[in-house]
């Protein structure tokens, strides 16, 4: 064990020295749950972290900004009025939809020297929500993930992101935000990215890479699929190649799972790509939220759990004992793992609306490492206190957020 643990040290110390990225993954654990991974980092400590190494630039893009005196977002938006007190430029972006919770700490981060904010109408833009959940330090390191800027996704929901040391996996991020802090500018939104004058992190020339001292290789993705230059991966598409390509096992856990769209119509593209691999004989395990049930996909989801060698089980955490918290104690991680060996990590939940019309992004990562993590991570919710098989019987009533 010394000597293996030595070995993977020495590979990393390697791999750095080579100029490789460095991933470190970020678990939000809801207060009074069985969660936890010793191989994942806090967010709080890690976005502090961040910011506080910032001497240039920060740039934030979030669906949207929720604070509440005296919680965990305090200390981050703490430590972005310290960056911009040192000179660092600050930018922000949120979306127009959640301007109710925005407004005031956006009013308040505005009114500060080096700090800008903007608002996207992304659904004016594109149809639907900029939901993407990311920031992006001196152009040097990157943060992705589902955890919103939300005190909530901080203390009271389950989620999961990613550190990513590197400044091409930053440098990508950027042309992705330089884009949508245009349109929330008030450019006109456009399907034609100029073509990058540098490497982005890409399918054809991904990027080495390091988690917890063993080599890992990754690419990028973004949806929605008409807003991101052509040399980028579209989330949708690589997410149905790495469906495509499994083997032996699928695990996934998302907060929804959409049949029918908000416009109506229906969406079976992933649907057929899992009821596929478990006719191919991959065990498919599927986490959804409680939020998910009680409405017009339960059906779709009862369906799906009868697909040959496909399970389906539905999460509900505990409700906290100081109380109701809105929009709160729920799944949020979006994440899934193939063959014990390919990663994805994203921040769009699975429906049609976000990979088309919304923005999201998305990590793909190549290594057994990062796989066994969120095995592992799977594994305790898989087998925890929290998760019931679908009840074909059952009559599922819509879960209280607010």
């Amino acid at each position: 064990m010394r000597v293996m643990k030595l070995t993977a040290a020495l590979l990393g110390a390697c791999l750095a020295a080579a100029g490789a990225a460095e991933f470190t993954l970020v678990q939000s654990v809801p207060e009074e749950t069985v969660y936890g991974s010793a191989l994942a980092a806090k967010p709080v400590e890690t976005w502090t972290e961040m910011m506080d190494g910032a001497s240039a630039t920060l740039d934030i893009e979030q669906y949207y900004i929720a604070h509440k005196p005296g919680e965990p977002m305090e200390p981050v938006l703490d430590a972005v009025k310290r960056a911009a007190a040192r000179g660092v430029k600050v930018r922000i972006i949120v979306d127009k939809l959640m301007m109710g919770e925005s407004a005031g700490p956006l009013k308040e981060l505005g009114a500060l020297e080096n700090i800008e904010g903007r608002v996207i109408d992304y659904r004016k833009a594109f149809g639907g929500v900029q939901h993407a959940k990311f920031f992006i330090v001196d152009g040097r390191e990157v943060f992705v993930g589902s955890q919103n800027f939300d005190w909530r996704a901080l203390r009271h929901i389950h989620e999961l992101g990613l550190r990513i040391k590197s400044e091409r996996a930053a440098r990508t991020f950027a042309a992705i935000f330089e884009e949508d802090w245009a349109i929330a500018g008030g450019a006109a939104p456009t399907k034609r990215f100029r073509k990058p004058d540098f490497a982005p992190v890409t399918r054809k020339k991904p990027e080495a890479a390091s988690f917890n001292g063993e080599p890992v290789s990754y690419h990028l993705s973004f949806s929605p699929v008409k807003s991101r230059p052509a040399s980028f991966g579209a989330e949708i598409k690589e997410l149905l190649r790495l469906i495509k390509k499994v083997k032996k096992s699928l695990y996934v856990q998302v907060m929804s799972y959409a049949i029918k769209d908000y416009d109506g119509t229906l969406w079976f593209e992933l649907d057929k790509a899992l009821r596929a691999a478990g006719r191919r004989g991959v065990e498919v395990r599927l986490i959804f939220a409680d939020w998910t049930m009680g409405k017009k996909d339960d059906k779709y989801i009862k369906e799906l759990a009868k697909a040959k060698n496909v399970s389906v089980k539905i999460s509900s955490l505990p409700q906290h004992s100081g109380g109701f918290v809105p929009f709160a104690r729920v799944e949020h991680c979006k994440y899934a793992v193939a063959d014990g060996k390919v990663s994805y990590l994203s921040t769009s939940n699975w429906g049609k609306s976000y990979f088309y019309g919304t923005r999201d992004a998305a990590v793909i990562m190549d290594g057994e490492s990062m796989a066994r993590a969120l095995g592992d991570i799977f594994e305790t919710a898989w087998n925890g206190p929290y998760v019931e098989p679908v009840d074909q019987d059952r009559k599922y009533k819509a879960v209280k957020r607010d």
